[in-house]
């Protein structure tokens, strides 16, 4: 009965049966779900709270936010909640666990470990490969055509007030920084395809302080200082 009743209320929900007859993560399953939580928690607290997804999840598009009923903290805590789950506390920070819950009832629908990584690398932009030189040498040669795009557009220029304007472009919300999905939009606008599972390989690359997003010091940084000499 204990086994079953998460909440200990002394019922046995739907929701309580079937979590416990799910079974648990594969390995490379539950590798990609480590590896996704660490690109969250960038403070490494265990806990992904409103400050560590800030330059992760842009909910300026949201609607609630665009239609005044929210505020950016609200909808973020909102999309925090929805991991909570059973065990949840809905207190607007996930926990290891809550996580680790949350994509192990999600893994139930999904058969193939194959699927479960390309769904994780889509939604979080991580790579199963991350660590294999192949892959070390694709986000290098990206980062390397990325850089020479962006000159491009500047009009070769290394002029900090041109360089300034070409970054507020990329920053869509105008918030300081360029976010996962300001980078990818960037990529795009820039006519270079890439697979969303090396857009936090690139992310790293720029990201020189690792909170997640390009600053314009950054921004400035890789496009002036040349590291493929």
């Amino acid at each position: 009965m204990k086994y079953y009743d998460i909440d200990g209320d002394g019922n046995i929900s739907y929701e309580e049966f079937v979590r416990g007859l799910r079974e648990e993560l594969t390995e490379r399953r539950k590798n990609m779900v480590n590896r996704a939580f660490a690109l969250m928690d960038k403070d490494g607290s265990g806990k992904i709270s409103v400050s560590d997804i800030q330059h992760l999840y842009d909910p300026s598009h949201h609607k609630d936010f665009i239609e005044g009923t929210k505020s950016k903290d609200e909808v973020i805590e909102e999309f925090l909640n929805s991991f909570d789950g059973v065990r949840g506390n809905n207190d607007g920070v996930i926990s290891k666990q809550e996580w680790d819950d949350y994509y192990t009832d999600l893994s139930m629908s999904l058969p193939s470990d194959d699927y479960f990584v390309q769904m994780m690398e889509s939604v979080w932009g991580i790579s199963e490969d991350d660590d294999t030189e192949c892959n070390k040498d694709h986000i290098r040669e990206l980062t390397k055509l990325i850089r020479e795009r962006l000159l491009k557009k500047s009009g070769q220029s290394s002029e900090e007030y041109v360089l300034r304007k070409l970054f507020n472009y990329f920053d869509v919300n105008q918030s300081g920084n360029i976010t996962m999905d300001e980078l990818a939009a960037m990529l795009a606008k820039l006519e270079i395809s890439v697979e969303r599972k090396y857009i936090n390989g690139i992310m790293k690359h720029i990201d020189a302080d690792n909170n997640g997003a390009i600053e314009f010091n950054e921004f400035l940084n890789f496009i002036i200082m040349d590291p493929y000499k």
